[in-house]
């Protein structure tokens, strides 16, 4: 079987720099590829469109700037049905819109990081 693991990466979807440094940080610590970073859906949209492969996990924020999580994932959903998104928010309250738009993974900040790396590894996993 070939080795598929430089198909698997990790797109990030947030616009607090604090947190992207973060996870890019955490990322190249444990070696997964990123494939994109974006600070608001309307970027993220537009990178998504043209990379490829495309990410097979994306980590996306709620509240940005333009267009929230839920919109932008819902479009990236329709691109690409097979992405895996992780949704990173401290607003709990949109917890079930959120899976029911198709979210795999939803977490409330503050999140430990173990807890993040877990839930990446087992998506690329999947």
């Amino acid at each position: 079987m070939p080795n598929n693991r430089k198909l698997h990466t990790v797109a990030i979807i947030d616009d607090e720099p604090g947190v992207v440094g973060t996870y890019k940080l955490l990322f190249s610590r444990h070696q997964i590829p990123l494939s994109f970073i974006a600070q608001d859906g309307f970027e993220a949209l537009e990178k998504y469109s043209k990379v490829d492969p495309k990410p097979k996990v994306v980590i996306l924020d709620y509240k940005m700037p333009y267009m929230s999580g839920i919109e932008t994932m819902t479009t990236i959903l329709k691109l690409e049905p097979e992405t895996k998104i992780i949704m990173i928010t401290a607003d709990e309250s949109i917890k079930l819109n959120a899976i029911d738009a198709g979210v795999k993974v939803f977490l409330v900040k503050p999140v430990n990081l173990k807890i993040i790396m877990s839930a990446v590894n087992n998506l690329l996993n999947e």
